[in-house]
């Protein structure tokens, strides 16, 4: 039992033999009152003493967090600091990017425009991922990459449309924000708080209205959401996979419905675990960080940062950008050929359930 557990039976039972003391002469129907009031001051004492006893625990856990993710970059610093590398050359490009430097052109065009915010949205993802890589925790990281691959599906189906696509795109902020201002408001008014003011509201749906004006009813139809800014002429089925197809990005769509298992609420989720190693017949799934699993997502992650950095560096052709495009395809080369010696080394002592896409048992 641990201490935690120590703690809460002695003051259950000091709780609950003063209770017995005070007699039993209550009638049945003031039983449950009785209870929940034993419950409550249960609760609140236990709550307390924790408090008292957390500063000595918490700072036992952080040194271990620290140790932990210091084993973790000794093992995989080569991948690690190659992805903080591929991070830094996309920020730099980025910020070139959007000061004009690197265009011959200084038309500030739609696409470019969508083409800057997704970089940008994407080098934050990145870096998240990085960090929960560094932290040991490689679901996670590959539960957020799926994000990453999303970007660069849009990013690469925006380019190839052009200006008129790109606007859509961006005028869609306004469908997206005028449902889920209406989500809000039906809930906050259940929940008696209030997040969205009338006021605030009356706005969005005014750009709400301008744009089914503008585009057409298609284009703010509920059937179609969050893909409404998609013209039908250009897919009849609005969908990520459609887009994903478009750009021939498909390819990586098992990776996504794998990187999926721990987002949603199925069967595999429960069972599935980047970290889950096996030796033997048994499989070891960690409830916390681990050192084991990192591979995949690292790999994930620098494939599709390398797109959308191509995707931005290639909306203008320039010798200066073709270069930059190849030194970051080797980069991403080199990343995963780094990550993939060592999980082989891991290889040797233990095999993945991920290899084959079967859960632990």
């Amino acid at each position: 039992m641990s201490n935690t557990d120590d703690s809460l039976q002695m003051i259950l039972d000091a709780i609950l033999s003063e209770y017995a003391n005070a007699g039993e002469e209550t009638a049945d129907s003031a039983v449950s009152g009785e209870v929940g009031e034993v419950t409550s001051k249960s609760a609140v004492i236990l709550l307390d003493k924790l408090k008292l006893e957390s500063a000595l625990k918490l700072g036992a856990s952080r040194g271990i967090e620290e140790e932990f993710e210091a084993a973790v970059l000794r093992t995989w610093r080569k991948p690690l600091e190659l992805l903080d590398l591929l991070l830094h050359i996309s920020l730099e490009v980025g910020s070139e990017f959007n000061s004009g430097k690197m265009s011959n052109s200084s038309k500030r065009s739609y696409v470019k425009v969508v083409l800057a915010g997704q970089q940008a949205k994407a080098c934050l993802i990145f870096n998240e991922i990085v960090h929960l890589l560094k932290s040991g925790f490689p679901s996670g990281a590959h539960s957020r990459w799926r994000k990453l691959h999303e970007i660069a599906c849009v990013s690469y189906f925006v380019s190839k449309h052009g200006e008129d696509m790109a606007r859509r795109f961006i005028d869609y902020e306004a469908v997206e924000g005028y449902y889920q201002a209406q989500a809000i408001l039906d809930h906050q008014r259940k929940m008696d708080c209030e997040i969205l003011s009338e006021g605030d509201f009356k706005v969005l749906k005014r750009e709400f209205s301008k744009v089914k004006k503008r585009y057409g009813p298609d284009f703010v139809s509920k059937a179609g959401y969050p893909y409404g800014w998609v013209p039908r002429e250009v897919l009849k089925t609005r969908s990520l996979r459609e887009i994903e197809k478009a750009v021939k990005l498909h390819v990586l769509r098992p990776y996504y419905d794998v990187a999926s298992y721990n987002v949603l609420g199925g069967p595999n989720g429960l069972m599935f675990k980047m970290g889950t190693v096996k030796k033997g017949k048994r499989a070891m799934t960690p409830v916390g960080p681990s050192n084991y699993g990192l591979a995949d997502p690292g790999k994930s992650a620098a494939i599709s940062l390398g797109q959308v950095m191509a995707c931005v560096l290639q909306a203008e052709s320039t010798i200066e950008r073709s270069v930059i495009v190849e030194a970051l395809r080797i980069l991403v080369d080199e990343i995963c050929d780094a990550f993939c010696e060592i999980q082989a080394e891991f290889g040797k002592e233990y095999s993945q359930t991920s290899r084959n896409f079967l859960p632990a048992s």
